[in-house]
C-alpha cells in the first residue's frame, strides 16, 4: 500500500517536472523573442538617430552659403549628405524664395535581423530639419573696434572703415573703444578681435585720434593672406564683424548706440604721409551670433535649426 503511494507520487512529480520544462521552454522563447525584437528596434532608433544627425548638419552648412544664393547652398547640402552616407535620392531639400531658410526632409529603409521571422522585414523612418538665417541680435567675440554709420549699401560696395587725418568729426575717425581706450588696446582688438559680448542697444565710446601707428600693424596682418574680394574662403581673416551705430558725429570720445551688426571684407589700407584709411566691401554672411528676426536685415547673419 505504501508502495503504491510512493509510486503515485512519484508519477505526480513526473508529470509536474515535465510540465515546468515546458513553461519554461515557453518562457525562454518569448524572452528570446522580444530580445531580439528590441535588437530590431534598438536599430531603428540609432538609424532614425543618424539620419536626423546628417540631415541637421547639411541644414546648417548650406545655410552659412544662403546669402550665395540657391545653387550653392544646395550643392553644399547634398556635399554634406553624401559624407554622412545619406543617399540625396531619399530626401527633399527646399529652399524659401528670399535664400533666407532651407528645409530637408529625409527617409531610411533599415532591413530587420531578427523581426522576419515574424514576416516584418525592414521599417522605414522620416525626419525632417529646417534651419533659418536672420540678423544679429548679439555677438560673443570677434568684433572688430571699427563703426559704421547705419547704411543701405549693396554687396560690394566699398566703405571706408576708418578715415584718414582730416576727414572724421571733432576727433572721431570711426573707431570704437571696445573693453578700454588707447592705442595698445584698440590695436589688439583690430588684430585679434574684441573678446567681450556686444548687442544690438548697447552704447559704446568712440576712440579718438588717428591711429595711424596701429592701422600700420592692420596692414601687415591682411596681407599675410594672399586673397581678394572675389576670391576669398569663409575663414579669412580679412573677414571682420563691426557694429553699426545711429551716428558718429560726436564731439570728441562720446557714447553711440548699435544699432545692428555688418560684415566686411577688408580690402586694403591707404596710409600715405599720416593720413590713414582703412578699405573695406560690404558683404552678406552668416556668422556666430543671436539672431532676432525683428531686427533690420543688415546683411549679418546668424543661423538656429527650426523642427
Amino acid at each position: 500500500m505504501v508502495q503504491a503511494r510512493s509510486h503515485k507520487k512519484l508519477l505526480l512529480f513526473k508529470g509536474k517536472k515535465g510540465s515546468v520544462s515546458i513553461i519554461t521552454c515557453l518562457l525562454l522563447s518569448a524572452l528570446l523573442g522580444f530580445m531580439a525584437l528590441s535588437v530590431d528596434v534598438g536599430m531603428v532608433y540609432i538609424e532614425k538617430a543618424r539620419l536626423y544627425n546628417a540631415i541637421d548638419a547639411a541644414a546648417l552648412a548650406a545655410a552659412l552659403e544662403l546669402p550665395a544664393g540657391e545653387a550653392k547652398a544646395r550643392s553644399v547640402a547634398l556635399e554634406y549628405l553624401i559624407k554622412n552616407n545619406i543617399d540625396p535620392d531619399n530626401t527633399v531639400i527646399k529652399i524659401s524664395p528670399d535664400n533666407k531658410s532651407i528645409e530637408i526632409e529625409g527617409n531610411l529603409s533599415v532591413n530587420h535581423l531578427f523581426a522576419p521571422i515574424l514576416g516584418i522585414y525592414n521599417s522605414d523612418v522620416a525626419a525632417a530639419t529646417k534651419a533659418v538665417i536672420g540678423p544679429i541680435k548679439t555677438v560673443n567675440g570677434g568684433i572688430r573696434p571699427f563703426a559704421v554709420e547705419i547704411f543701405d549699401y549693396t554687396y560690394g560696395d566699398v566703405v571706408i572703415l576708418k578715415k584718414g587725418a582730416g576727414d572724421g568729426y571733432c576727433g572721431n575717425y570711426g573707431t570704437v573703444a571696445l573693453g578700454g581706450t588707447g592705442q595698445s588696446t584698440y590695436r589688439n582688438n583690430a588684430l585679434y578681435g574684441f573678446s567681450g559680448t556686444l548687442s544690438v542697444g548697447d552704447y559704446i565710446d568712440t576712440e579718438t585720434g588717428n591711429m595711424s601707428g596701429a592701422i600700420n600693424a592692420i596692414r601687415d596682418y591682411i596681407q599675410q593672406e594672399n586673397s581678394t574680394f572675389n576670391n576669398f574662403s569663409r575663414d579669412s581673416i580679412r573677414l571682420w564683424t563691426l557694429p553699426l551705430v545711429d551716428t558718429l558725429e560726436v564731439n570728441g570720445r562720446g557714447q553711440v548706440q548699435v544699432v545692428g551688426f555688418a560684415q566686411f571684407y577688408v580690402e586694403e589700407v591707404r596710409n600715405s604721409g599720416g593720413n590713414a584709411e582703412l578699405v573695406g566691401r560690404f558683404v552678406q554672411y552668416v556668422t556666430k551670433g543671436v539672431i532676432d528676426m525683428s531686427l533690420n536685415d543688415t546683411g549679418a547673419y546668424g543661423v538656429k535649426l527650426s523642427r
